[in-house]
């Protein structure tokens, strides 16, 4: 419904309060309105074309009477004449609305949009909300070349891997941001990146990658030290030490171990599949025989939340093993990291001289684009078996661990599941035989 007057108090309150939406037009400026609802609400508005297009544009001016008449008149006719050179009022609004974006809302859309592992996300929040504190709630237009360099030098006195890895996400969110948030005609609101001046002026400290692993001589110590902290018998020690004796068993990542579930493993086929993958690709692959043990032993353990390394906490799963972690080390005197690990089961592949495409499957690397040979080369888990029992055993031996075949592994179980009469019993049957 709509109806048509000049705007003065008088009039626009002997309006009854309509039983639906009522707009009501003003005769003194032309596209001017004033919304009504059955709740009792009266907005003004302009209501008009703008040059070129077919549909009216409507442009919110406030609500009536916290804004007077006299001034929707005012703001209408700012409104109309800004109109007349094409600009849209709504979208020029936005624009100034985007270009305040802070840090923190970019960072919160970012995560939004892109399937990040947990870690990761704590990493690029830890980056904003703890080392870039002073800019979090701020504008990120804020953020400039001097200020980037400023920052850069301020967190390189304490950690220039720190530093790197700061500057790295900020990076990152100004590439999201460049092409989310748009002005008036689709223009960029960030089309420079201030972290480029790092690489202009050669500022990244370029820390070098951490290449540390167990060695041959530290193994035996190691894998006595997990077997040792399992007997205080606590359910989570003895699960973060399952954890990192099948990282350094697969070279798995902590991400890829800790997200898997019992309906992902297959012990009877000996297999188990990755669906949470740090490059998004799933991974099937073999079950190796001392990791058989392990996961036999973890089964023991299974809950309802179905977890392969459970943990009774809320998530039903292993959340930061860094506590347990540090006992280890401290009863092994073996300083290392999960990723160590990882670079230990590569490293002992390459010394068994394990082909190079067996090994990327295996740790679940991609491929260069341009290797045309590698998209010819299908694997699954039974051509990786050769090769991840080869490296296991290699691993057992360094540490000094006796091997059993998958057979005597299950016989000996199928032993300590046995009463004493029936022990007897079998080796009455054996005699016998």
């Amino acid at each position: 419904m709509e109806t048509i007057f000049r705007f003065t108090k008088q009039n626009i309150e002997q309006v009854p309060i309509p039983n639906k939406r009522l707009r009501v037009r003003d005769t003194g400026v032309p596209g001017l309105v004033l919304d009504m609802t059955p709740s009792g609400s009266r907005t003004f508005r302009v209501y008009k074309k703008l040059k070129g297009q077919a549909s009216p544009v409507n442009v919110t001016l406030g609500k009536y009477p916290g804004v007077s008449i006299e001034q929707a008149r005012k703001l209408a006719l700012d409104t109309i004449n800004s109109m007349s050179s094409g600009v849209n009022p709504n979208e020029r609004q936005k624009a100034e609305k985007q270009s305040l974006i802070t840090l923190t809302e970019v960072l919160e859309e970012y995560l939004g949009t892109k399937n990040l592992s947990e870690s990761t996300q704590r990493d690029y929040k830890a980056a904003v909300s703890k080392y870039l504190a002073d800019y979090a709630h701020k504008p990120l237009k804020h953020i400039t070349e001097e200020v980037v360099k400023r920052e850069h030098s301020r967190l390189t006195k304490n950690s220039p891997a720190q530093a790197d890895l700061v500057m790295r996400v900020l990076r990152a969110l100004f590439n999201y941001a460049k092409y989310e948030y748009r002005g008036i005609d689709n223009q960029y609101l960030f089309e420079l990146n201030p972290v480029q001046i790092l690489s202009h002026l050669r500022l990244w400290n370029k820390v070098g990658r951490r290449n540390t692993r167990l060695t041959q001589k530290q193994l035996p110590d190691w894998f006595k030290g997990l077997s040792d902290l399992r007997q205080t018998g606590d359910p989570y020690t003895v699960a973060v030490c399952d954890l990192a004796e099948m990282a350094i068993l697969t070279g798995l990542r902590r991400s890829e171990m800790l997200s898997l579930t019992w309906p992902q493993v297959d012990l009877p086929a000996r297999t188990y599949f990755l669906t949470r993958t740090k490059n998004g690709d799933p991974l099937e692959l073999p079950i190796s025989d001392h990791l058989l043990t392990l996961l036999e032993r973890r089964f023991r353990y299974k809950d309802e939340k179905g977890f392969v390394f459970n943990a009774p906490n809320a998530h039903g799963v292993i959340r930061e093993p860094k506590k347990i972690l540090t006992a280890i080390r401290g009863k092994t005197g073996i300083d290392f990291t999960l990723h160590d690990l990882r670079r230990t089961f590569t490293t002992t592949a390459e010394s068994l001289n394990v082909g190079p495409y067996m090994i990327k499957r295996l740790l679940n690397h991609r491929t260069r684009r341009d290797d045309v040979t590698a998209g010819y080369i299908v694997l699954t888990p039974e051509e990786l078996r050769g090769p991840a029992q080869l490296i296991e055993n290699k691993i057992l031996e360094q540490a000094g661990i006796a091997i059993y075949s998958a057979t005597e592994i299950d016989f000996k179980q199928l032993l300590s599941n046995l009463s004493e009469e029936q022990r007897a019993e079998l080796a009455q049957l054996a005699s016998k035989g």
